[in-house]
């Protein structure tokens, strides 16, 4: 390609010298022809006068032609370009190739597909692939067999249990492929749904809470597609007490609330450690209080008592 563009700036250098040359040339002719003019008029010479040469371009006109020369340099290279961009697409006799094959689709660099821990990364994987295959030219069948190759592991195995469950030579189309894939990998969906509907927070931190309140909310857009939807969602499921230190907050998005339910569970801590250290305190004081039952004083025998034979 840096090749092709060598060449046609040379010859568009090559014109901007042509023009400057018959620019040249002009002037010349114009001045050879006057000077014969004056040597008729000098030797008396009744000889009709040539025509007047055609006036010389003027430098807008020339400008003019330059920039025309650039306009069809610039077109040139936008074609070859495209030329370039559908010739991996071409056959050898030239005529357009009508599908992809395998390394245009690897050359995508598609994703591949094992196992899942949570339903939504199998779809993700789908919608990954549709994608790439909206850059291509590929049929139904084709995107099924390209997309198998993508399967390892334990996905793997269950594409090969499927394909021995069809009757022989059968062929898979795209769609197949998708509800087939979807009925294996994302059944637990619904699950989902329902557990972002049951979440509270319970005995969880409010960081807790926010984590798998985020984490299930992608199974459930409908109730999050809004800031408003999303905050009147993860108030419902706040712990009591600080759903009640919550229920004058003013803030307007969900960021802002969640901002100020942080800080106020802060401010819940700090007062809960200090009440238990006030009353481990005066559960001490009292303890320290009880009176001490005194023991008997110690007398050791009298010494000058002795003891006396009867």
């Amino acid at each position: 390609m840096p090749c092709i563009m060598r060449i046609y700036f040379s010859k568009f250098c090559m014109a901007s010298i042509e023009i400057y040359g018959n620019y040249s040339v002009i002037l010349n002719d114009h001045l050879v022809c006057l000077v014969q003019m004056a040597r008729n008029t000098r030797f008396g010479h009744n000889e009709v006068p040539p025509p007047p040469p055609p006036p010389p371009p003027t430098p807008a006109e020339l400008l003019a032609t330059l920039v025309e020369g650039q306009q069809m340099l610039n077109e040139a290279m936008q074609t070859m370009a495209q030329q370039n961009r559908g010739g991996r697409h071409a056959r050898q006799g030239g005529e357009a190739n009508q599908y992809s094959n395998f390394k245009d689709f690897h050359d995508t660099k598609p994703p591949v597909f094992k196992e899942a821990s949570e339903p939504l990364e199998a779809n993700e994987w789908l919608h990954t692939l549709e994608q790439k295959f909206h850059l291509l030219r590929v049929t139904k069948e084709l995107k099924t067999e390209y997309a198998a190759h993508q399967l390892e592991g334990k996905a793997g195995v269950w594409w090969s249990h499927y394909r021995t469950s069809l009757p022989a030579n059968a062929v898979v189309t795209w769609d197949q492929f998708k509800t087939a894939f979807r009925d294996t990998y994302i059944p637990l969906m619904t699950i989902k749904h329902t557990e972002f509907m049951n979440l509270t927070q319970g005995t969880k931190s409010l960081t807790e809470y926010l984590h798998a309140f985020n984490n299930l909310s992608r199974y459930a857009t409908e109730f999050v597609d809004t800031d408003a939807k999303k905050l009147a969602s993860f108030k419902r499921g706040l712990e009591p007490k600080l759903s009640k230190n919550m229920a004058g907050n003013k803030s307007t998005t969900f960021n802002e609330f969640v901002s100020d339910a942080l800080t106020q569970e802060n401010s819940n801590a700090i007062y809960a450690a200090s009440k238990n250290r006030k009353r481990a305190y005066e559960v001490g004081a009292s303890q320290s209080k009880t009176p001490v039952t005194s023991k008997p004083a110690y007398h050791p025998p009298n010494a000058v008592t002795r003891y006396r034979p009867s």
